[in-house]
């Protein structure tokens, strides 16, 4: 785990920076039932809702992993942290307990979850486990842009489907960073097609001024059938990498 950092080492965060932390989320029973009380009241109810045991306890999971790392970086303890919701539904942490201004986001899929962290300034991360079954050409078709398809169908075939988890990472990333989640549109706007560095390129659609710098994450080999992308909204300079345990 080249570059990954274990929990327990230096957690200081300069405005310079993104910490990314990576969790495995098929735990045992007795650890849900100690995750489950950092839960906030709203995040019991939805956790109910979910109609398949997977489902939720994954939720729990990745849930209980985002207070216990919030709690690193606020002065709150991990089952009083609070949440506002954006208009899209983004969290943020309440004003209240964030003199930091502490900013983060979360995604999962499959057994992993993976949270960016950084102050001040907006963040977006994806994480995407390969589905062998999934119709990722007809997806591509879907909601990539012309310019997307035209570059991404030129590839070699034997790396076209780990070159569309990146795409789709990076774009779910862009998505998340602006606030906008599901009501923007992959189609909307434009990012770079591997074997090119993560970056965003243009709005079809809307002029976008704010800046916003992109990069793939790189997991331990363990996990080398998952792939994730970062996107930030402003020009950080290190970013560190910790596996929660």
């Amino acid at each position: 785990m080249k570059n990954w950092h274990s929990q327990d080492s230096d957690k200081t965060l300069d405005d310079s920076e993104v910490h990314i932390w990576l969790n495995y989320l098929n735990l045992h029973q007795a650890r849900l039932k100690h995750l489950y009380p950092l839960l906030s009241a709203a995040e019991k109810e939805r956790s109910e809702r979910f109609k398949f045991y997977k489902h939720r306890k994954n939720y729990i999971a990745s849930h209980g992993f985002l207070h216990t790392v919030l709690s690193y970086y606020v002065d709150t303890s991990a089952n009083e942290i609070t949440f506002n919701l954006g208009e899209q539904g983004k969290p943020s942490i309440i004003t209240e307990q964030n003199s930091g201004n502490i900013q983060f986001n979360l995604s999962h899929s499959g057994n992993l979850a993976i949270l960016a962290i950084c102050k001040k300034h907006q963040l977006g991360i994806d994480i995407e486990h390969t589905d062998r079954k999934a119709d990722w050409t007809g997806i591509a078709k879907r909601f990539f842009t012309e310019n997307e398809q035209e570059i991404f169908f030129q590839l070699d075939k034997n790396i076209q489907e780990d070159a569309f988890y990146k795409i789709w990472t990076r774009k779910e990333a862009h998505m998340k960073v602006t606030g906008k989640g599901l009501s923007l549109s992959p189609t909307q706007f434009e990012i770079s097609i591997p074997p090119k560095p993560a970056e965003f390129i243009r709005n079809l659609k809307f002029e976008d001024n704010n800046f916003y710098k992109m990069q793939d994450i790189y997991l331990p080999d363990m996990y080398n059938d998952y792939h994730a992308s970062l996107s930030a909204g402003f020009d950080f300079q290190q970013l560190q990498s910790f596996i929660h345990s």
